[in-house]
């Protein structure tokens, strides 16, 4: 009898736990990391990080041109890692990126910043 009332107990705390994470805002992504290269004459910044967390809904891909100002260039699904952003033919310059999940409950942090020059 006892240990069916264990179990029952243990039951009880890991659904509290899972609702508990339900309910938060993701954990940032980390270690963001960009490469680039050419495809023809369009130049194209490959990004890469580690998934912080596992309640996201997705993530926010954001770009700079100034390194201040970010916008959302795209957003993409959960559990994903990378993105291929492709920057266009004329544009050439310093841009800076960085990443953040979101949910229904809002938005990470911020991943770090991330620079590359065309």
């Amino acid at each position: 009898m006892n240990r069916y009332i264990y179990w029952m107990v243990w039951g009880v705390l890991f659904a509290g736990i899972m609702v508990a994470q339900e309910n938060e805002v993701p954990q940032k992504p980390h270690n963001l990391r960009a490469m680039t290269h050419l495809e023809g004459a369009v130049g194209v910044v490959e990004l890469s990080w580690r998934d912080g967390s596992n309640n996201e809904t997705g993530f926010e891909i954001l770009r700079s041109e100034n390194g201040k100002e970010f916008k959302v260039v795209k957003m993409i699904g959960a559990n994903t890692s990378h993105y291929g952003d492709k920057i266009g033919k004329y544009l050439m310059g310093s841009f800076a990126y960085k990443v953040q999940a979101f949910n229904e409950k809002g938005r990470s942090q911020s991943s770090n910043t991330v620079s590359v020059w065309f």
